[in-house]
């Protein structure tokens, strides 16, 4: 089960910003996850109350949008979605394709309270 080694990695990069920017409470903390990290969104989430029980970040929620997986070929230059685990071009067959999205995971914004007041 990697989501928890990924809450341990959340956690740890929310806790040092709420340390420096001096943060009060975490309310929410926004997620894009990429399809191809095969991420179970309870599982993750479940990771993560664990790890914060009992720490600043305890009662913080964690919004997961799954990112798809989109690539561009590099044999015709079509890009498109991957929603199938068939790497192929829809258009020319080819298989040489970029990445462009879908393998990534990142915290995209933090609701924040900081000195009495609620901040996105």
């Amino acid at each position: 089960m990697h989501e928890f080694s990924l809450a341990i990695n959340i956690f740890d990069i929310v806790l040092e910003t709420v340390q420096k920017k001096q943060i009060r409470k975490v309310y929410t903390i926004k997620l894009d996850v990429g399809k191809l990290m095969a991420v179970v969104p309870e599982s993750l989430i479940f990771g993560f109350e664990t790890v914060s029980e009992g720490t600043p970040l305890e009662g913080a929620k964690l919004e997961i949008d799954e990112i798809p997986v989109k690539v561009r070929c590099k044999k015709c230059g079509t890009e498109s979605e991957i929603n199938e685990f068939i790497f192929m071009c829809p258009k020319c067959n080819g298989v040489d394709l970029e990445m462009l999205s879908g393998q990534d995971m990142q915290i995209t914004s933090l609701e924040v309270e900081k000195n009495g007041n609620h901040n996105t």
